[in-house]
């Protein structure tokens, strides 16, 4: 696009903060060198931080052309339109960004509103040359409307304007422009399909479906009609229906580009992936797979039938045809991870799956909370909404199956926070399936284990691109501080852990007892201190100091830990199981508890000959925390022989530190 040719100040600048100043000083020296990304983000943070700002939004025109941003064009000049008074190169641009999104009539529109408040601009013969052509341009596309004449450019002009705004996320204007089309022309097609998508964004979805078959009724062949209320049917919950529905789009012969995409977009979402490999073909036979989005969703359906050669090629392609494809080349960045770490394919973001307003709602419902009671408020909070939005519920499984990364995440926190059998069940499905990566797939096993769903605490999963049998545990992991100090202790605290990684325990062992004159029981500081003792050779004085706290904290689990490790060396086994077993039925640790356990077990199984348990309690360890240190020391010594495990674990101590 060819630069604005100068900048003009105009009137209605007032007067600015300095930061606005020097900020859009900043993006025109980076503009006048070339560096249009780096003004446009400079631009960008001003406009958020100072919306409606005529020199922010000036700038912004200016840098949108140079980038070739046409939407972002278009919407900044209608931004700036209505702030300044008319302005001939303003509208000039206005209509050129239309024209570059595909809206002939607002083009049209504003190219003659040019000519008649500027006759004589040095730019008035081209426009009346342009127009000539886009004149009949738009007889064409009015005649294939059923209009004709100023009404019937005036209709066409609503319709790009609703559009628009469905295109830009505008919903409430989008839906007021789509209302007052229809009372002109009640059964313009268009208009009803449109409404239908911004009333099901809205969080109305009878509405959407009576617009939907209102066009069916008009227009029982309207490919677009049919896809989108098989989608607004699934989406909602009723998957039956959708899949009746969807039947009649496969049914529908179908001869042009829109209609095979919207055909296969519709099949991904059921995750009917053969039904998008024959559109694909349909497509391919007609010699017309010219779109990126079309190739990407025939490379999700190859990908997910085990073609994945076939999928990267189709991926590749798309991003051909248009270079910087979001989710083309999310997919195949996606697929340069190990087979375990992946989550590809997907053929949407979570956007499409779950509406703005949705996420709006339950982002309003807070977060979980550390103490019992806030979290047990948050779940009722959570089941209480899910009652409401049952077509929530039914949408985990799905993007657990074929949601992006964000989608994935966001439906395991549904399922884990809810916590109903439903939910759980559908973690134990998704645990016991292929898709997803390991690491996800091991905690819905974890969380349906800690459900009962696993009575023996064992599973089959699949883990590393090979079926493996695990053992699993019941126990939600998190990083919240597992103790907490008054502010002053607190910094104490942090100096003594500070002490011990410095092996300074005298250093260590004053800061404690600092510590201790404020808060004397404080159960993780007396276990530094009984480590800074053992760290001083004060063997006998640790150890009574260690059974002490475990006497006056029978729940503090790293002294329990400790303990039974101790057990374990002295060859007094039972004792050392009988203080594990209490944790073993915890529902919650932190990693570092997790970690202390996990040392523990596996100690304690080698010490009963258990080789096969140990190494099952230090994978599932290595795939909940693989970046853990002390994972490599328990690899190496699980690989040596019984004999040397036992000598070598004779001498060693490792002791829990409290957080």
């Amino acid at each position: 696009m060819a630069k604005k040719r100068g900048r003009k100040k105009h009137p209605l600048f007032r007067a600015a903060p300095e930061p606005l100043i020097e900020g859009v000083a900043e993006a025109e020296s980076l503009a006048e060198e070339g560096r249009w990304d780096e003004a446009c983000e400079v631009l960008e943070e001003l406009d958020e931080s100072y919306p409606n700002r005529v020199e922010v939004l000036g700038e912004l025109v200016n840098v949108y052309g140079q980038l070739e941003d046409a939407p972002r064009l278009q919407q900044t000049c209608e931004r700036l339109a209505k702030l300044v008074p008319p302005d001939p190169e303003l509208m000039l641009i206005l209509a050129t960004a239309y024209l570059l999104n595909f809206y002939p009539a607002l083009a049209l529109k504003s190219l003659r509103r040019f000519l008649e408040q500027w006759p004589k601009h040095e730019e008035a013969d081209r426009v009346r040359r342009q127009m000539v052509g886009l004149s009949a341009t738009m007889d064409e596309l009015l005649s294939q409307l059923g209009e004709q004449g100023v009404e019937g450019l005036e209709i066409a002009a609503l319709h790009e304007e609703a559009r628009s705004m469905l295109e830009q996320g505008r919903y409430a204007q989008g839906r007021k422009v789509g209302e007052k089309l229809l009372s002109l022309r009640p059964n313009f097609v268009p208009a009803l399909n449109n409404l239908s998508q911004i009333y099901f964004i809205e969080g109305q979805p009878e509405q959407a479906f009576e617009s939907a078959r209102r066009v069916l009724e008009l227009d029982s062949e309207n490919f677009h009609a049919h896809a989108n209320l098989t989608r607004y049917l699934f989406l909602s919950g009723h998957a039956d229906e959708a899949r009746e529905q969807a039947r009649q789009l496969k049914a529908l012969r179908t001869d042009s580009v829109d209609a095979w995409v919207k055909k296969a977009e519709t099949f991904s979402y059921l995750g009917d992936d053969k039904g998008v490999e024959e559109v694909f073909k349909e497509a391919e036979r007609a010699d017309s797979v010219e779109e990126p989005f079309l190739w990407h969703l025939a490379a999700v359906a190859a990908m997910r039938l085990g073609r994945e050669a076939e999928a990267r090629k189709r991926w590749r392609r798309a991003l051909k045809l248009a270079p910087g494809f979001d989710l083309a080349e999310e997919n195949l960045a996606d697929l340069s991870l190990p087979a375990g770490e992946r989550h590809a394919p997907w053929p949407f973001d979570l956007g499409n799956w779950v509406r703005q307003k949705t996420l709006g709602e339950l982002i309003k419902i807070g977060e979980p909370g550390g103490k019992p009671s806030a979290r047990k408020a948050f779940q009722r909070a959570m089941r209480n909404y899910l009652n409401q939005h049952p077509e929530l519920v039914l949408l985990i499984p799905i993007l657990l199956d074929r949601g992006d990364p964000e989608g994935r995440e966001f439906a395991m926190h549904l399922a884990t926070l809810a916590e109903t059998p439903e939910t759980l069940a559908m973690l134990r499905d998704f645990a016991l399936g292929q898709r997803g990566p390991d690491q996800l797939r091991l905690e819905a096993a974890n969380a349906a284990s800690g459900a009962g769903l696993f009575p023996d605490g064992k599973a089959r999963l699949w883990m590393g691109g090979e079926w493996r049998d695990l053992l699993l545990f019941g126990f939600e992991l998190h990083d919240e501080p597992v103790r907490k100090h008054r502010p002053n202790v607190e910094r104490l605290a942090l100096e003594v852990i500070d002490a011990l990684r410095e092996n300074n325990p005298v250093k260590a062992e004053r800061i404690i007892k600092q510590a201790l004159e404020l808060e004397p029981d404080a159960p993780d500081l007396l276990n530094n201190l009984a480590l800074a003792y053992s760290m001083q050779g004060r063997d006998e004085e640790s150890l009574a100091l260690t059974h002490e706290i475990h006497r006056l904290h029978p729940d503090y689990l790293f002294v329990s830990v400790a303990l039974a490790r101790l057990h374990t060396r002295e060859g007094r086994l039972d004792e050392a199981e009988a203080l594990l077993q209490p944790i073993l039925s915890r529902k919650r640790l932190h990693f570092s508890e997790h970690a202390a356990l996990c040392q523990a077990q596996i100690e304690l199984f080698i010490a009963q000959g258990n080789e096969d348990a140990a190494r099952s309690w230090l994978e599932m360890w290595r795939e909940v925390d693989p970046e853990h240190p002390d994972i490599a020391l328990w690899s190496l010594r699980l690989s040596k022989s019984l004999k040397e495990k036992l000598t070598g674990l004779g001498s060693l101590i490792v002791r829990g530190r409290g957080k």
